[in-house]
């Protein structure tokens, strides 16, 4: 019974993770003038203060010894994780938000790759067919908007989904370590690269607010639920929930800055959303079978 209340919290936590990330694309078109780097820096500042409230709350005076338990697993996925930030940034900015959003979505089958070789874990038939409906789904939703023309702010862009894979993979290898203080360093390690490369560290103050509050909100509370709830569900099963982020991402911009998703894309966000629910709900209703 508590594993199974554990897969249902962490389903929970995932579903979350996606709702919080789908308003990346949103928020970044609405900065002015910050630089990718300065986006990518500042930003970080509040996702690491998201991540250190989190730790200091559930280890009070354990927190120093959290942070010695993630090991070099937790060193290594605070590498990852940064390195996702810096390619989401860097690959936003130099690629439209419908190639952005594909490519990022392609996150299920690295994940499923990644839980393969790495955990040796057998990925479900049905989990298989939710992974393949999903990606005719985000095919049909942007079809009509993908450009192969920004190569490189795809190559960029890519990144992120391996990066994701990688850190879902890691987590959950290790289901009993808590890595919320891999989160905070790899926060840490964004500010670091910025400070080094970022020569005009002037910002107005519309961008910064905005900047920060993306920190917080979006990535601070996305990666928060992601570290959460990815210890207990496999990786390939949990970048499937995540999905959720490119369902939304369309309906917010259109709210947002006015870009009015065309049917087509609505349609495919449909199929990925019937897909996404009907396995997340066969999932439960196995486990409940089972208790």
């Amino acid at each position: 019974m508590k594993k199974y209340n554990n897969e249902i919290f962490g389903a929970i936590c995932l579903l979350a993770a996606g709702f919080f990330l789908s308003f990346g694309g949103l928020l970044i078109r609405l900065v002015d003038d910050a630089t990718t780097m300065q986006v990518t820096s500042y930003r970080s500042i509040t996702f690491c203060l998201v991540a250190l409230i989190y730790i200091l709350i559930k280890f009070k005076s354990e927190t120093p010894k959290a942070f010695i338990n993630i090991g070099k697993d937790g060193l290594l996925l605070a590498v990852i994780l940064g390195l996702s930030n810096i390619f989401f940034v860097f690959g936003m900015s130099n690629t439209s938000v419908a190639n952005a959003v594909f490519l990022m979505s392609t996150g299920p089958l690295w994940a499923a790759l990644a839980s393969y070789f790495f955990l040796k874990k057998i990925v479900g038939t049905k989990t298989i067919v939710a992974i393949a409906g999903s990606m005719i789904g985000i095919s049909i939703m942007f079809s009509q908007g993908f450009e192969t023309a920004n190569s490189l702010g795809n190559l960029i862009i890519l990144g992120v989904p391996i990066c994701f894979a990688l850190q879902l993979t890691l987590i959950n290898r290790r289901s009993d370590v808590d890595f919320m203080p891999s989160t905070f360093l790899s926060g840490i390690l964004v500010i670091i690269v910025g400070l080094l490369i970022i020569q005009d560290h002037s910002i107005s103050t519309k961008d910064l607010l905005l900047v920060l509050f993306m920190g917080a909100f979006q990535v601070g509370l996305g990666f928060m639920f992601i570290t959460i709830g990815s210890r207990y569900i496999p990786p390939h099963r949990a970048a499937l929930y995540i999905l959720l982020e490119p369902i939304l991402a369309p309906i917010w911009a259109w709210a947002g800055v006015g870009e009015k998703p065309p049917m087509i894309e609505l349609l495919g966000g449909l199929i990925v959303f019937a897909f996404v629910t009907w396995r997340l709900i066969d999932e439960f209703i196995e486990k409940e079978k089972n208790n």
